[in-house]
């Protein structure tokens, strides 16, 4: 009993021993803050701070917005060592070398002898005129020691938490790593596992007129806002916007979110359908709809992909998505009973693609150029069974897709999937509502454009300030005229009427994860939230986002106009780090990419029945 008693005791303290060094040195945090916050622990536990330690630990730490819980635990231990007789000790001998205090010649068992209460004050006086520059001498050795031990443990702690760190994210590298150099035998294994990418043909619903395509098919929902989509509808009566953003054509006192607009969305739908704007095709279809921009072309071949592959993970994701907008698009597919706009997935291509030569060189059903933009947009139509079977099953081959845009299209369309099956007891799961449209673009083909950021105040700093605090992150050297960042780790900064190429100093590229590597992360990290307080990109009121399609011009209108005092303009993330961290099951930060040309909505309707 005894020796069993024993072991569970030190089982116990093992846990609570290593619950303690987990939080004293935090892989996932900041080295240099976790060692300051250390070091303010130790110091406050050292020096005589009469029970009131923790208080002035917790409240240094968010003063100077150091992590809490590494120093309160650091004063907590450093506190009782204090009364083993060496710190205290150790602090008057050093004060006493450098003070040099008087010796003390006061007796004070006699003059407490003589103690009354018309004498105290001259004894009280008297002790402390004697006393004091003992006080003060201890005072100056106990700061002193009190300073040294808190470097000590400080850069004992910058080391541990840089080398759990560093393992940390080797370890994930590793396994990311592994993950990609996998692919191929993934794909070679994939239908024997039972784990790849199912894609459907379906019965599109689409324009009549192949000269009306171009009027009826539109941008997608979320890139405009109600005026701006009211414009866009204006003159043009079967919009598809008049379906995406219902809202246009009722009071503006009417939510966007209003019961309402759903089912007006509906109604315009079935009144396209009614007049004969739009109608199904006969026979289940795959579609290849290419997109033209400045002369670079990207096929993707258009389908539905079933629910469960979203839910398993086969569809992986790499945003967070927000609930009013999920809800929104639910409430939008169940109200229209249709998928009105397409998930953009890309892939990696393993001769899939190749499939697809033969039918873009025949001829297409749409062909037409937006002049808003100049992009072209092209789509065809595969009807031969031999040839949908054949593209179906190569794309049994390809494991994983990735969401490029459209998180909260696929949330909702997956749910609605969801919510259909469960109102059936008898489904099957190969009903037409358990997939959503989508569109399966190689990802050799696609180009991730920059997304800049644009701050509206420099946060009660001068030009000359603000330019002082960047130099603490950026090698910053000015450029002779407008210009986009060159490589990774380098921001364009738009300032004064200037432009300066903005380089992230090598201390802060040390031992970063996939996610942490990011441009837009490490500008979050480093400057819009230590500078601005943007705590979250998505939500904050003094920072804005200017797509890559804008340009650089737009960044110096912005500015030039006063609307903001600072532009970033971002090096694009690659494809290659978007899969890295869907692979890796992470998420990227809000407004990492920015994907043109968009994909019209109408072109391709899927219907959930």
């Amino acid at each position: 009993m005894k020796s069993q008693r024993k072991k569970s005791d030190e089982s116990r303290a093992t846990r609570i021993s290593r619950v303690y060094f987990n939080r004293l040195f935090p892989k996932r945090m900041d080295a240099l803050e976790v060692a300051l916050s250390v070091f303010v622990g130790v110091f406050i536990g050292v020096w005589p701070t009469i029970g009131v330690a923790i208080i002035l630990t917790v409240a240094l730490c968010a003063l100077f917005k150091l992590p809490k819980v590494p120093g309160v635990i650091s004063s907590f231990v450093a506190n009782p060592v204090t009364q083993f007789g060496f710190f205290y000790p150790s602090g008057y001998f050093l004060g006493k070398k450098i003070w040099h205090p008087e010796a003390i010649t006061f007796d004070f068992l006699e003059e407490l002898k003589g103690l009354s209460f018309s004498n105290a004050i001259d004894v009280v006086s008297r002790l402390w005129n004697e006393a004091a520059g003992h006080v003060i001498a201890f005072l100056i050795g106990i700061t002193i020691v009190a300073f040294i031990f808190g470097s000590i443990f400080g850069i004992a702690a910058y080391f541990i938490v840089s080398y759990r760190k560093r393992k940390h994210i080797d370890i994930k590298n590793k396994y990311i790593h592994e993950l990609i150099a996998e692919d191929q035998v993934i794909i070679k294994k994939a239908k024997q596992k039972g784990k790849h990418m199912h894609i459907f043909p379906f019965k599109a619903l689409r324009p009549v007129d192949p000269a009306q395509a171009k009027d009826i098919s539109a941008l997608p929902y979320d890139v405009m806002n109600r005026e701006e989509a009211k414009e866009m509808a204006k003159d043009l009566p079967y919009s598809y916007l008049r379906i995406t953003r219902a809202e246009l054509e009722l009071p503006d006192s009417v939510d966007a979110y209003d019961p309402q607009v759903y089912a007006h969305a509906k109604e315009n739908l079935d009144k396209f359908i009614a007049e004969g704007v739009i109608a199904f095709d006969k026979k289940d279809c795959l579609y290849i709809y290419r997109q033209t921009m400045e002369g670079r072309e990207q096929y993707g071949l258009v389908c539905t992909v079933p629910a469960k592959d979203y839910f398993e993970g086969v569809i992986k994701k790499h945003e967070l998505t927000r609930k009013d907008k999920e809800d929104d698009r639910l409430r939008h597919v169940l109200a229209t009973n249709s998928n009105t706009g397409p998930v953009f997935l890309t892939y990696r291509d393993n001769g899939q693609f190749e499939l697809l030569k033969d039918i873009i060189a025949r001829k297409p059903v749409y062909d037409f150029v937006t002049e808003a933009d100049g992009f072209g947009h092209t789509v065809w139509v595969i009807e031969d069974d031999a040839e949908i079977e054949k593209i179906c099953r190569a794309f049994d081959a390809v494991p994983v897709s990735y969401i490029a845009d459209g998180h909260h299209r696929s949330a909702a369309g997956a749910r609605a999937a969801g919510y259909r099956a469960s109102q059936n007891p008898e489904n099957k799961g190969d009903e037409e509502y358990n997939r959503y449209l989508a569109i399966l673009f190689p990802s050799t083909q696609l180009k991730i454009l920059d997304y800049n950021r644009v701050l509206k105040d420099l946060n009660g700093r001068t030009p000359e300030q603000f330019m002082e605090e960047l130099k603490k992150v950026f090698e910053i050297s000015e450029l002779p005229a407008q210009a986009h960042p060159t490589k990774q780790n380098v921001v364009n900064m738009y300032l004064g009427g200037k432009w300066f190429a903005c380089e992230f100093k090598q201390e802060y590229l040390q031992d970063l994860g996939p996610v942490d590597s990011l441009d837009v992360a490490l500008l979050q990290k480093l400057v819009l939230k230590p500078l601005f307080n943007v705590e979250d990109p998505r939500t904050a009121q003094n920072i804005d986002f200017v797509g890559g399609i804008r340009g650089l011009g737009e960044l110096e209108k912005r500015v030039n106009s006063g609307e903001c005092a600072v532009a970033f303009a971002m090096y694009p993330t690659s494809l290659d780090q978007l899969m890295a961290i869907a692979d890796a099951g992470e998420i990227m930060p809000p407004k990492s990419t920015w994907f043109e040309p968009k994909l019209r909505d109408g072109l391709l309707v899927h219907t959930l029945d």
